[in-house]
């Protein structure tokens, strides 16, 4: 998992500096809450918590390295995408 840290050190002069608890505010809020995750649910999620926006591109890169990572599952469809959570393979016992 990317880290705020290595976020950060990505991230140019200019660029925003990411709150340290923000991967896993948003860890627990899909877990927890599940459902479908849209840029906007995410935009709307780091509003209420920090009181200032997040651009639409960033929670885009979130979701999406979130499903590089395999917690998450990109789910495309006409008039959009989504993800939800990846559920772990349910292991049968004999």
């Amino acid at each position: 998992m990317t880290t705020v840290a290595q976020a950060e050190a990505t991230t140019s002069a200019a660029g925003p500096k990411w709150p340290a608890d923000w991967d896993r505010v948003l860890d627990t809020a899909i877990r927890t809450w599940g459902g479908e995750w849209t840029t906007v649910r995410v935009q709307l999620l780091f509003k209420a918590r920090y009181g200032h926006s997040l651009y639409r591109d960033e929670a885009r890169a979130f979701l999406g390295r979130r499903a590089q990572q395999g917690l998450l599952i990109r789910i495309n469809r006409p008039d959009g995408r989504y993800y939800t959570l990846a559920r772990p393979a349910r292991k049968d016992h004999p």
